[in-house]
């Protein structure tokens, strides 16, 4: 199982967010920087994919990373490869 760690402090914006993402799931090349390619990119995992979320209040707290929550969630429960854990600690040491 692919295990994948992600800092909603760097998820608050759609510029960092989608640099972010592309980098953390190597996504190819051709993957838009827009909610709907995110979505479409992770109901195409094939492998089985763990995805932890830390920070999520800092996501709360914009619209993009509101927006991008659900995205998850939404992935999450449309693909059976795909499961997402939110951790409601904050880790003021990840950047």
């Amino acid at each position: 199982m692919k295990e994948i760690e992600l800092n909603g402090k760097r998820m608050a914006s759609e510029s960092a967010a989608q640099e972010y993402l592309f980098d953390m799931f190597d996504f190819p090349e051709y993957y838009g920087d827009d909610l709907e390619a995110f979505y479409d990119a992770l109901t195409d995992i094939t492998e089985e994919t763990h995805v932890t979320i830390i920070n999520r209040e800092y996501m709360e707290n914009t619209s993009y990373g509101s927006r991008l929550m659900w995205v998850f969630e939404d992935a999450a429960s449309d693909n059976d490869n795909l499961t997402l854990a939110w951790t409601e600690i904050s880790y003021d040491e990840y950047e």
